[in-house]
């Protein structure tokens, strides 16, 4: 009987707490199932008790037992209506009392008595759990004793099956605390992994839009090289033809001004010429700027609507986002765009990437200083710092390294293991070719 009431408190206990029983029968229909098929039992064998032993168990006690199961099933059937916790805890006490009531009439019932070791571990707590299996394991002593009208109804017999049974609830109380702590352990750790696998799908997200990203950047940057070195190159070498073909329109061979000449016609020529030399040359300086803005609008997707610190801001956003960190955005100086903040978002790109990946930063501050000559990046985080030795076998830090010096830049790395790292890179700010200035300046 014990083994069978440890298998229903198996099936029985569902919900860890007496907050949810009803949630608990819902997935398991063992315990709505279980309960009535032992009472259907214990009320056959009580039948069998009373033709086999007339004497001990008589006949006008029939009528009697199967008016008391009946209410026993009613006040079950009560009790496992969705009403919550405080009605179940009724049930099972109004439902020991009606067993009390069976068992004394007849100890076959000790069968369905057995039900209520699984039923007061899974509906009480605490003190009121203490008494109910208490309870419980009086009425099984009575039962197993023969009840009443039996010889060995005796305070000593009574008190030794009583033994028994508090020794059996005490097991079951224990064994359902540690499934309970075992259930709430396997509970956090579900959550941790949740939480865990979450935090991966968003880092795998980034690592492939970094991807697409880089992807992009390559080909518009071979685009961008493509059209700085044929169609830029081009006009810069046509607007110097023009520059030279229009000086020579506003001189003679012999150095004297063309209004000069003996006849009128040939200066009206000189003038028509000049004209359309000085219109094909300021058409050939706007598709040369055309063509700068497209190759700067390629080497840097980011940078097509913003300039860098609103796109460096927008970076910095999605970063703390995805990571759940702090991040924080100073701009020091006139922001000023200039070739290098390609290169100079991609190094903060790369800088976020690792804090993310292998630092565990929990906080990251971009500083963009904005000077006359150069143009200063500094990248700190609060993460886990890294030995500089082992990181020639990777590509994030050496590319960093190579894209800033292939701008004429220098790159600076200071990491302090369990300190955090601090990235700086230093960008020259190119100037204009002072030949195009000084011809802008010519034609105004």
């Amino acid at each position: 009987m014990a083994g069978m009431a440890a298998r229903s408190g198996a099936t029985g206990r569902t919900g860890g707490h007496a907050g949810a029983p009803e949630a608990g029968r819902a997935r398991d229909p063992h315990v709505q199932v279980a309960p009535y098929a032992l009472l259907a039992v214990a009320l056959a064998a009580a039948f069998g008790l009373v033709n086999a032993l007339p004497a001990m168990f008589p006949a006008w006690t029939m009528p009697w037992f199967v008016a008391l199961a009946v209410l026993a099933a009613a006040v079950r059937a009560w009790g496992a209506a969705p009403a919550g916790p405080a009605r179940a805890r009724l049930a099972f006490w109004l439902g020991l009392g009606v067993t009390l009531a069976l068992v004394l009439l007849n100890p076959a019932f000790g069968l369905y008595a057995f039900i209520f070791y699984p039923d007061g571990t899974r509906l009480l707590h605490g003190v009121q759990a203490r008494l109910g299996l208490g309870a419980v394991a009086v009425v099984c002593s009575l039962a197993q004793t023969g009840g009443p009208n039996s010889p060995i109804f005796t305070p000593l017999f009574v008190g030794l099956f009583l033994l028994v049974n508090l020794v059996v609830a005490g097991s079951m109380a224990l064994f359902d605390r540690q499934r309970q702590r075992v259930s709430d352990e396997l509970t956090q750790a579900n959550a941790r992994l949740r939480a865990e696998q979450s935090r991966n799908e968003a880092l795998q997200e980034q690592l492939l839009e970094q991807a697409r990203d880089a992807g992009v950047t390559q080909e518009r940057a071979r685009l961008a090289r493509e059209i700085h070195d044929t169609i830029a190159q081009d006009l810069v070498a046509i607007i110097a033809q023009l520059s030279a073909a229009s000086q020579a329109a506003h001189a003679r061979p012999n150095g004297q001004p063309a209004a000069e000449s003996s006849g009128q016609p040939l200066a009206g020529i000189d003038d028509e010429l000049a004209r359309r030399l000085d219109l094909a040359e300021r058409t050939a300086r706007e598709a040369l700027a055309e063509a700068r803005r497209s190759v700067r609008a390629l080497s840097s997707p980011r940078l097509d609507s913003d300039d860098l610190p609103a796109a460096v801001q927008r970076l910095l956003d999605a970063w703390a986002q995805t990571t759940g960190a702090t991040a924080r955005l100073a701009v020091r100086g006139p922001a000023v765009p200039v070739e290098p903040d390609g290169v100079a978002l991609r190094v903060i790109q790369e800088a976020l990437a690792n804090a993310a990946r292998h630092a565990g930063a929990r906080a990251v501050d971009v500083i963009l200083t904005y000077e006359t000559d150069a143009l200063e990046v500094e990248i700190a985080d609060t993460g886990a710092g890294f030995d500089l030795a082992a990181t020639a076998t990777g590509h994030g830090l050496p590319g960093m390294r190579q894209r800033v010096e292939q701008a004429g830049g220098a790159l600076r790395l200071v990491s302090i293991p369990g300190q955090g790292t601090h990235v700086s890179a230093r960008l020259p700010r190119p100037e204009c070719p002072t030949g195009t200035t000084r011809q802008h300046g010519s034609r105004r």
